[in-house]
Order: structure tokens, then sequence, then C-alpha cells
């Protein structure tokens, strides 16, 4: 446990050196919300419509889940994969597996780092949404929470696939990022879920990053979800967990 408390404080440390993955993972989903808030027109008049759960609600109320999916794929799919890499890269993998410490507690590291960095950025995200656009707080916390947990494993498990292919930092992150404009795309950045056509809402809802940002909606200001976000989530963090303990070099 000491080996891993170091560890973690070490990374920790080196998250804290990097501009870029400090910036994605605790500044971008904040600037997103504040520019679409108080740069987009309309964005805080409520969006009317049939809908009783989302008639009242306004985009910028859309935004807040939206964000939160932002900074969970930027921890997901580009820091912690080309952090890891990095270190397979350099030898650190390697090198720690001839060691007492073993290379597999910085794989337990960089989780716990990576999951101590989501947690900031949803408090700051939801604190700012609230002080800022004085928006609702979840209908239902427990569920909230609970989709926040699949998808958390969803998204690692898919940034844990990238890790395990991908031969150095550099590739690493430019896979991660390619499949977070992806994922950012199916979150609805563009076009928030309720306000996406038929057609692509459900197509984005088999993307592991779709189907939790239309789940955390749901539950956020509904406080009900559907079975299907959650065999969605589980359906992508199975096989793509499998696939990278299989594949996965550590050297």
């Amino acid at each position: 446990m000491r080996a891993l408390g170091a560890l973690t404080r070490t990374e920790a440390t080196l998250y804290l050196r990097n501009p870029l993955s400090v910036f994605m993972a605790l500044v971008l989903p904040s600037a997103i919300l504040l520019l679409q808030g108080f740069v987009i027109p309309g964005t805080r008049v409520p969006m009317g419509g049939t809908d009783p759960v989302y008639a009242a609600l306004r985009p910028i109320d859309l935004l807040v889940p939206l964000s939160i999916a932002v900074a969970l794929s930027s921890v997901a799919v580009t820091n912690y994969p080309s952090a890891i890499s990095g270190y397979r890269e350099s030898g650190v993998l390697r090198r720690l597996g001839v060691t007492p410490v073993g290379a597999h507690r910085i794989l337990f590291a960089q989780w716990i780092v990576s999951a101590v960095s989501l947690a900031v950025a949803v408090t700051v995200t939801v604190l700012l949404a609230r002080i800022a656009f004085d928006s609702l707080m979840p209908d239902s916390l427990p569920l909230t929470v609970v989709v926040l947990i699949f998808g958390v494993g969803a998204m690692m498990a898919v940034g844990s696939l990238i890790a395990a292919v991908a031969g150095t930092a550099q590739n690493a992150y430019g896979i991660g990022f390619l499949v977070f404009m992806v994922c950012m795309f199916t979150a609805g950045l563009w076009t928030p879920g309720p306000l996406m056509p038929e057609g692509v809402r459900q197509v984005a809802g088999f993307t592991p990053l779709g189907a939790m940002t239309q789940a955390l909606t749901a539950a956020w200001y509904g406080g009900s979800v559907t079975a299907a976000p959650f065999l969605v989530m589980l359906g992508w963090t199975v096989p793509c967990a499998a696939v990278a303990a299989k594949v996965f070099r550590w050297k």
C-alpha cells in the first residue's frame, strides 16, 4: 500500500505539471459551459415544446451533463492512454516490472489520479453551472451517480484499449483525440441530445458516451432512466476491457 501511495503522489504531481492534461480535464468542460452560456444567444431561454420534462429547461441546462461527459472523455481517452503509452515507450513499465513494486501498480495509480481529476472536474462544473446560470441539481442523485459509474467504466475501458494498442505516447494521444472528437459529437456538443434529430440521437445512443450523456440527462432532469443505456455502456465495457487485458504490452 505504501508503494501504491508513493506512486499515486508521484503521478498526481506529474499530472499537475502537465498543462495540457489539466486543461483537457479541468478547464475545458467549464470553458465550454461558460462560452455556451455567455456567448451563444438563446442558451438561457426555456426551450418550450410539449415534453413536460424538457419544456421548462434551457439549452444551457442540457450542457451541464454534456460538460461532465467532456471531462470524462478527456480523462479516459486522452490523458490516461497517453500517460501509460509514454511509460511503455520510455521503458518505465518494463523496469518497474522487475522490481517488487510491480508495473501493475502504476496502472492503479493512474486510475486513482484519473478518478480524482474527474471528481474535481464534475464538482467544479456543477457548482459553476449552479452559480453562473442557476442550473438545477439532479432530480435523482443516486441514479445520477450510478449512471456516472457505468459511464466511467465504459470510457476507461475504451481508454485502456487505446493504451494497450498504441505504441507511443504520441500515437496514443492522436488516437485518443480522434476518439474524443467522435465522442463529443455523439454526446451532443454541437446539438444536445434532446435537440438532436431522432435518427442521429438513436445512433448516438449506441456509443458509450452518447448513452451516458442521454442517461445522465434523463436522470438529472427526469429522475428516471431506462435499462437500454446501461446495457449499451456495459456492452462497451466488457469487450473493451477484455481485449485490452489480452493485448496489453508492458514493453
